[in-house]
Order: C-alpha cells, then sequence, then structure tokens
C-alpha cells in the first residue's frame, strides 16, 4: 500500500518528476483501470473487460495490454505506441488523497519513496517562487476530474449488474510451440441479455448514455486481435497461434 502525502511547496519546492514517467509505470501492467467515460477512446487500442478488484470484491473497468504479466505490449523502446493514453497514466505519479486538514474534502498526494522523483532532473512541481508550476497544475486539473469520472464508473457498473448484462469469460490461447494457457477474471457485456431488455430500458440506458459504452465493449474485443499481433513482435514473449473466448463455466459475477 502507497504511502501517500500531501504535495506541499514547503516540502517539495525542489522535488521533479523524471520524464516518460507514465510510460515506466505502466511498463510492467498487463491489466490497467479504465473510467467510462474513458471507453470510447480507449478502445481505439485496448481490449475493454470488466473486473473484479480482489480487494474489496467490486467490479472495474480495465484494458488488456498483455497476455502475459508485468508485460505491456503497448511500450516498444521505451515509447507509448498506443492512440490513447489511460487516465491513470496522465495523472502519474500522483494521486487524489483526503486531506490531512478535512476529511470531507481531496488533495494531491503522492510517494516520496517513488524513484520516479528526484531534485535534479525532471518536470519541476514548483517554481523558484514556490508556486505551482504549469505541470502540476495540469496534473491537479485531471485529478479533480477523476472524482467524477469514479463515480459516473460506479453508477454505470452498478446499472449493469442491475440488469444482468455481465458475462463472465475465459481467454484460452494455444501457443505455437503447443502450450495452453487460460485467462480468467474477466467479464464483458452478455449480448443475449442486452437484446432481450425491453424498450424502457433501452430507453433509459440510453438516455444516461451508457448503449454507446457498451457498445464500445463489445466491439473493443476485437482489439484482441490486436494484442496477438503485438505480443508475436516481442522476441522474448511466447508466440501466440490463436485465441478463443468461453463463456466460463461457473459463470456468475
Amino acid at each position: 500500500m502507497k504511502e501517500l502525502v500531501e504535495v506541499k511547496s514547503n516540502n517539495h519546492s525542489e522535488l521533479k518528476v523524471h520524464l516518460n514517467s507514465a510510460v515506466k509505470f505502466a511498463n510492467k501492467l498487463h491489466i490497467m483501470n479504465l473510467r467510462v467515460d474513458e471507453i470510447g477512446k480507449a478502445v481505439s487500442s485496448f481490449p475493454v473487460f470488466f473486473m473484479r478488484d480482489n480487494l474489496n470484491g467490486h467490479l472495474r473497468l480495465s484494458i488488456l495490454t498483455s497476455f502475459e504479466a508485468n508485460t505491456n505490449v503497448y511500450v516498444e523502446n521505451d515509447q507509448w505506441t498506443a492512440v490513447y493514453k489511460p487516465s491513470a497514466m496522465q495523472t502519474y505519479p500522483f494521486y487524489l488523497m483526503r486531506s490531512p486538514n478535512d476529511d470531507k474534502s481531496y488533495t494531491v498526494g503522492i510517494d516520496e519513496s517513488n524513484p520516479i522523483f528526484s531534485k535534479t532532473k525532471g518536470d519541476a512541481l514548483f517554481d523558484e517562487d514556490k508556486n505551482a508550476t504549469p505541470y502540476l497544475h495540469q496534473k491537479t486539473k485531471l485529478l479533480e476530474a477523476e472524482l467524477k469520472s469514479d463515480m459516473q464508473s460506479y453508477e454505470f457498473i452498478q446499472c449493469i449488474e442491475s440488469l444482468n448484462l455481465i458475462k463472465l469469460i475465459d481467454v484460452k490461447i494455444a501457443y505455437e510451440d503447443g502450450t495452453t494457457q487460460t485467462l480468467k477474471g474477466l467479464s464483458t457485456i452478455n449480448e443475449d441479455k442486452l437484446q432481450g431488455l425491453n424498450a424502457e430500458q433501452l430507453f433509459e440506458l440510453n438516455k444516461k448514455g451508457y448503449l454507446s459504452a457498451i457498445h464500445a465493449m463489445l466491439v473493443s474485443i476485437y482489439q484482441l486481435n490486436t494484442l496477438i499481433i503485438k505480443n508475436n513482435n516481442f522476441s522474448h514473449l511466447h508466440k501466440i497461434k490463436s485465441i478463443k473466448l468461453e463463456v466460463t463455466k461457473a459463470n456468475h459475477t
């Protein structure tokens, strides 16, 4: 668990963030969290799924960036190759945290032990007069927007669950060397249940702006083909022959 401290000019006036920090952060993440307002952009590059949080058991939106743990096939030669950069990368290495002075408000926090911080080079947090730099202002603005996005994502998932529209699937991977692997824990939209909704339910989904996100998630599954191509371009990764999606036998959410 990260130990976050509030960003303050008195304590962090000399602090800088190493360049390309977001890519270094994403480099080993084969799964990255997503928010509902990002789905439309994220599907340009990634397959989008629901996943259960191991800590609280709640569903969350996620993108799959590799079939192998500790690998992100969208990072090549320290460069981000996807069209879209998830908000988790855009705000890194900053986080929203409860204000130590007011538990009803939020402030910007950092993990001071993170080696991404330096006092010698990178993007400065404060200028010589200890005023927040445009870099820090931009990160703060993005974090503030995440509060609203998190609530929208929660409401979206609650709605999808209430309509029983979630289907648990397994991704079965066949490698060129004859070995196989099964990825479990991924969920997507149940198309049969979606088509079975009545006109009033569909109207409400459309009214809330959820239908476009639902259809985008379904289309995003085709980006698994992109993952295969990118995976097979990495010499150190097992070459994939084919994949197959199957409904999990004990299908429940």
